[in-house]
Order: structure tokens, then sequence, then C-alpha cells
């Protein structure tokens, strides 16, 4: 079995994580329901899979607060964000 594509939603926004069988990288589709004045309401990223671990932390915890609205602690993000990431990296 392999995961392709997951979507998380929050009280804030919702992402999207995917990468399709034979790609070496993935993608990421973030959206903010209602973003701040001058805040950007869509990012995408394009990561390599072979990313470095500290990086990819940086992009879960970038994701949290887009999807929940405000900062989470590092248990959050690990276990919510992270670790889901990680199901997409090499």
């Amino acid at each position: 079995m392999r995961i392709m594509r997951i979507e998380i939603e929050g009280s804030a926004g919702r992402s999207t994580i995917e990468r399709p069988a034979g790609s070496t990288t993935i993608r990421i589709d973030s959206i903010v329901r209602d973003p701040q004045p001058g805040g950007q309401a869509w990012m995408t990223w394009e990561l390599p899979a072979r990313i470095d671990k500290g990086e990819l932390f940086h992009v879960a915890e970038v994701i949290q607060e887009r999807c929940e609205g405000r900062p989470g602690t590092n248990s959050v993000i690990d276990l919510q964000y992270y670790r889901v990431l990680q199901r997409f990296a090499d």
C-alpha cells in the first residue's frame, strides 16, 4: 500500500500533500479561509522527497499554523503534521 495524497483541514484552512508514484517531489497546497490583511491565502511548495528533517519540520510548522490559525506546540506539530509529511519523504 502507498499513500499518494492526504488532505488536512483545521479551523483556519486546509492543506493537500501529495507525491505521485515515481515522483521525486512532494507538492503541498495550502489555503487559508480568511487571511489577515496583507496575508497570503494560497501557498504552494514543491519539495524534494529527500528533504532534510529540519526543513521538513519547518514546513510542518507553517502548515500547522495555516490550518489552525495560530502557532502550535512542538508536540502538536510533531505528532499531527510532521509525521504526516514524513510519509511522503524518502
